[in-house]
């Protein structure tokens, strides 16, 4: 019996789990495809069902009844009245599409028109409420492609039962996007999203590891469940295991950038029913800032985190940029990291286990030129 569907385990509990998966699903592929702004919710759950139907029913069950936005309501509206003045059924849809093909001229025209993008982005949401089938088929990923590369790392399995699937990208890029059932079972990292870098020109790679955690009335106690544990276990993992270091042992390097950090905590929302909006905080804090908050008080709010945490958008720029996340190191330092802390075991806590790769283009001539 999966997680999610456990009757024994309190609801509430499984549909904030649920939802952190969804974040973490929402979080990588918004990353990947370098969006201005986070896909919808809806759409990492189509992600969720193209990659594992089973688990997409046990968490949409959970999460949605469907959950309607202001969008959705005010078409609903405007629709009613519409079919009553007319005397004819009208559907909310044909409003939608009206305005969307309306916002995508403007879209066109402008330069700096990420409000206009972004309005977009909600129109598409709400048809998609309407016509599930229909938005599908304009998939935010392209599906059935799959590495090409021969590099012997990913011709292994990492985990014996996560469900994968492929995912093409711009710049010659793939998103390999794995997800695994949650169990009761001890957790060896700690983290809910991974998400790795992958170039296979230097054979090297980076990653940031995130842990949802929810948080009640912009709250989160440290007396609350095992935070403390998961949290202990992301710093010694990871931390203490000189992931936020460069080669030379420092926290920064010479050039421009934060410190190696690769450890975040990830705060969301609580929801108390299957129609709650989907809202998460936006706020990512370092783990090392995590720790110097334990040290004065007894929980993680949002006047404690000022100053100490990056919103949601900051966070995915700076990570692409190489400005966050864990020095580039080479990809058999990853394999024996995850050999020597038991992440190919199923009972790492691992939700979401994200990696971009980017290919190399290069030709066999050229490769073995830059060889000589």
């Amino acid at each position: 019996m999966s997680y999610f569907s456990d009757e024994s385990i309190d609801e509430n509990e499984r549909r904030n789990e649920a939802f952190h998966l969804l974040c973490g699903i929402r979080e990588a592929v918004s990353i990947a495809k370098r969006t201005n702004q986070s896909i919808p919710y809806k759409k990492a759950l189509d992600i969720a069902r193209d990659i594992s139907p089973d688990l997409y029913k046990e968490v949409s069950d959970l999460l949605t009844k469907p959950n309607e936005s202001e969008l959705v309501k005010y078409y609903k509206q405007k629709a009613l009245i519409a079919s009553k003045e007319s005397g004819t059924t009208v559907l909310p849809e044909t409003f939608i599409i009206q305005d969307l093909e309306s916002e995508k001229k403007f879209l066109e025209l402008g330069e700096n028109a990420n409000l206009i993008q972004k309005k977009i982005y909600g129109l598409e949401a709400a048809l998609e409420y309407f016509r599930p089938e229909d938005i599908s088929e304009n998939s935010i990923l392209n599906h059935d492609f799959s590495l090409t590369t021969k590099h012997p790392f990913f011709e292994k399995k990492i985990y014996d039962t996560a469900k994968v699937k492929d995912y093409e990208l711009s710049d010659n890029r793939i998103l390999r996007l794995r997800l695994l059932h949650p169990d009761k079972a001890e957790r060896v990292i700690g983290s809910d999203l991974v998400y790795e870098q992958f170039n296979l020109r230097t054979n090297r790679v980076r990653f940031v590891h995130l842990q949802y955690k929810t948080w009640n009335n912009k709250a989160l106690y440290f007396s609350n469940g095992n935070i403390v544990e998961q949290l202990e276990k992301l710093d010694k993992n990871l931390c203490k295991s000189g992931f936020c270091q460069n080669e030379k042992g420092k926290r920064n390097s010479e050039n421009y950038r934060l410190p190696f950090c690769s450890a975040f905590l990830r705060p969301t929302n609580s929801l108390n029913q299957p129609d709650s909006n989907l809202i998460s905080s936006g706020i990512h804090l370092p783990i090392c800032m995590v720790n110097k908050i334990r040290e004065t008080d007894n929980k993680i709010s949002q006047k404690n985190v000022v100053g100490k945490n990056i919103g949601h958008r900051v966070f995915e720029e700076l990570f692409i940029d190489n400005i966050i996340g864990s020095n580039w190191i080479s990809i058999d330092n990853l394999e024996k990291f995850y050999k020597d802390k038991g992440i190919t075991s199923q009972t790492a806590r691992i939700r979401v286990h994200a990696q971009e790769v980017i290919e190399d283009a290069r030709s066999e001539a050229e490769k073995a030129k830059d060889e000589d």
